[in-house]
C-alpha cells in the first residue's frame, strides 16, 4: 500500500479545505497521513480515512535546524502533497531529499488582481482551491472530472450532544475575521430580520471574535463565542439550516459539514478561490473599483469605512442567504 502525507500546516480555513483531498485517496486505497500546525490537528480526531495525524507546534518548526530535523520523519513517504507551498515546505522538501507535489496557488496573479493593472488585464474567475488542491493528485495518476468538497468527519454523538443546547431551526453567523476588512458590520440588524422571519439566531466564532465586536445583538439571539471547542463549533454548524459567514474559517467549516453557506466578501474577492461551490452555498460581493485591495483584507482601506461592506443592506443579505435553505 502507497503512503502518503497531505501537509498544511495552517490556517484553520485552509487546513479544512485540504481535507477534499483525502476522499479521492481513501477511496484508491492509500494510507494517508495528515500534517499541521496543532491546535488543528483536531478537526480529524475521528476521520476514519486518516492512518495517523501528525502535528507540530509552529513555534518548533521555525528554525533551519528544526526543519532539517524533523524532514527526517518524511522520508519513509512514497509521495508527499504540498497544499501549503511555502518556504517551510521548500526547505522541508530540500532536507529531506523527497519530491514534493506542490499545489500551483497562482500567487502572483492573486497578488496582481489587488493592482490597477491586474484588474484591467488579470482573470482568475475560473480558478478554485478545491480544483488546485485536487490538480495535484494527477501526478498520482488519479484523475476526477467532479470536485471533491472538504470533509470534516463527525461522530452522531458529537452532533447530538450539541443540539441538546440549540434552538430549533437556528441560522448560525459567523461574526468574525482575522483582518477588519472582511468583517461585515450589520450581523445584529442581519439577525433582527432573522428573528421576525421565524428563524433562531446562533453567534459563532472565537473569543476573540467576541472582544472585536462591540455590537448590541437582539436578546434572543444565542451567542456562543468563545465557548466551544473546535469540533463543537462545527458540530453546532451541522445542525444549522443555514451560515452566514465573512471571508473566513466559519464558512469553510460550514462546508465542510454539508451546511448552505453565504459568504459576505470584503477586501478580499471570489476569484482568489475561497468561494463556496454552487452546491454549497453563494457570496454577496460589492465589486466595487477597488475590490480587492489586498490578498488578506489586511490593508488600510482607502475610505473612511469599507464600502465594499457598508454598501452591503442587511436585507439584501438575508434576502440572499435564505433563498440557500433547501
Amino acid at each position: 500500500m502507497k503512503r502518503v502525507l497531505i501537509i498544511r500546516f495552517s490556517s484553520l480555513g485552509d487546513v479544512i479545505l485540504a481535507s477534499s483531498v483525502i476522499e479521492p485517496l481513501y477511496e484508491r486505497g492509500f494510507s494517508i497521513d495528515f500534517l499541521t500546525f496543532k491546535p488543528f490537528n483536531e478537526l480529524f480526531l475521528e476521520d476514519y480515512r486518516l492512518n495517523t495525524v501528525l502535528s507540530v507546534e509552529k513555534e518548533n518548526l521555525k528554525s533551519l535546524k528544526d526543519i532539517k530535523k524533523f524532514s527526517e520523519s518524511l522520508k519513509r513517504y512514497d509521495y508527499i502533497l504540498d497544499l501549503h507551498n511555502n518556504l517551510r515546505t521548500y526547505l522541508l522538501s530540500f532536507f529531506s531529499g523527497k519530491k514534493f507535489i506542490r499545489y500551483n496557488k497562482k500567487s502572483l496573479k492573486r497578488r496582481l488582481l489587488t493592482t490597477s493593472f491586474g484588474k484591467k488585464f488579470i482573470s482568475l474567475e475560473d480558478f478554485n482551491v478545491l480544483k488546485a488542491y485536487q490538480e495535484t493528485l494527477k501526478y498520482l495518476s488519479i484523475e476526477n472530472s467532479k470536485i471533491y468538497k472538504p470533509k470534516i468527519v463527525l461522530k452522531n454523538n458529537e452532533i447530538i450532544s450539541v443540539k441538546r443546547k440549540l434552538p430549533e431551526n437556528f441560522i448560525a453567523i459567523g461574526t468574525g475575521a482575522r483582518y477588519k476588512n472582511k468583517i461585515y458590520p450589520f450581523y445584529p440588524e442581519v439577525a433582527e430580520i432573522l428573528l421576525k422571519k421565524g428563524f433562531n439566531v446562533v453567534l459563532i466564532g472565537s473569543k476573540e471574535d467576541k472582544r472585536l465586536d462591540n455590537k448590541n445583538y437582539p436578546k434572543e439571539v444565542i451567542d456562543l463565542r468563545g465557548l466551544l471547542s473546535l469540533r463543537e463549533s462545527i458540530a453546532t454548524l451541522k445542525n444549522a439550516v443555514l451560515t452566514i459567514s465573512n471571508d473566513s474559517a466559519v464558512a469553510h467549516m460550514s462546508r465542510a459539514v454539508s451546511t448552505p453557506v453565504l459568504m459576505i466578501y470584503g477586501a478580499t474577492h471570489p476569484s482568489f478561490g475561497f468561494a463556496p461551490l454552487k452546491d454549497e452555498g453563494s457570496y454577496i460581493f460589492a465589486n466595487l473599483k477597488c475590490q480587492p485591495c489586498d490578498l488578506h483584507g489586511k490593508k488600510k482601506c482607502i475610505y473612511d469605512k469599507p464600502e465594499c461592506l457598508y454598501s452591503i443592506s442587511p436585507e439584501a443579505a438575508v434576502k440572499k442567504a435564505v433563498e440557500l435553505i433547501p
